[in-house]
């Protein structure tokens, strides 16, 4: 009863859209004020907006041995008050092998970041970012440090459990997330992002992502 109460309060609430994919086109396939770097010595996943047979619109994201950032930085940072992301994605074809818990195969079809502080300053510089990641066959609610580096979290957000095509609906509250894994309050969302990465496992991955969104909490 209350799960379902808070829902349609979440739905009653404004939102800010993150992911406009009824407005006009950006870069590589990217809706407008969205940019792509790839990761250094890799090359980038193909980006569409699609068309669904239920009437809306999805971003896929696919690509084999790729990996890159496609972010988009705020005008109006978010400021550290209580508020949930939520998107919507799905899983098409899942990385072989891949497992988020060894460098060696930390891939993933799809993640939805936050950058916190500086966007420009992520390595050395008060950014910091938390990855929701669709993993494989780690542990229901892994959290742990990046391989990369202590500034990057990753939370396993879905599995290959879920890798059926169909949408599941997420919620995050990435403030208290920053409190809990380092241990001090956080500074603005500075910019959010999503990501594909199979560089590691050199398998191919295809996802989708809608209904990418901010909702502030009373």
């Amino acid at each position: 009863m209350y799960s379902a109460l808070l829902a349609v309060l979440l739905a009653l609430m404004p939102t800010t859209a993150l992911l406009d994919l009824d407005g006009p086109p950006g870069i590589k396939g990217l809706p407008a004020g969205w940019e792509v770097k790839p990761v250094k010595g890799q090359t980038a996943p193909e980006y569409r907006v699609l068309d669904h047979a239920d009437g809306r619109r999805a971003l896929r994201v696919s690509g084999r041995g790729v990996a890159a950032w496609a972010t988009r930085k705020l005008d109006q940072p978010l400021s550290p008050a209580a508020g949930r992301l939520r998107w919507s994605w799905r899983v098409i074809e899942q990385p072989d092998s891949a497992d988020l818990r060894a460098a060696a195969t930390d891939d993933s079809p799809l993640r939805v970041y936050v950058v916190f502080g500086n966007p420009n300053k992520l390595f050395g510089g008060s950014g910091r970012i938390v990855f929701y990641t669709w993993g494989n066959e780690e542990p229901d609610g892994l959290t742990m440090p990046s391989h990369v580096s202590n500034r990057l979290h990753i939370v396993r957000a879905a599995g290959a459990g879920e890798a059926d095509g169909a949408w599941r609906h997420h919620g995050v509250d990435p403030f208290d997330d920053y409190r809990r894994f380092w241990d001090r309050e956080p500074p603005p969302i500075t910019a959010v992002g999503i990501m594909q990465d199979t560089d590691m496992t050199h398998s191919s991955a295809v996802a989708e992502i809608r209904d990418l969104a901010w909702t502030p909490l009373p």
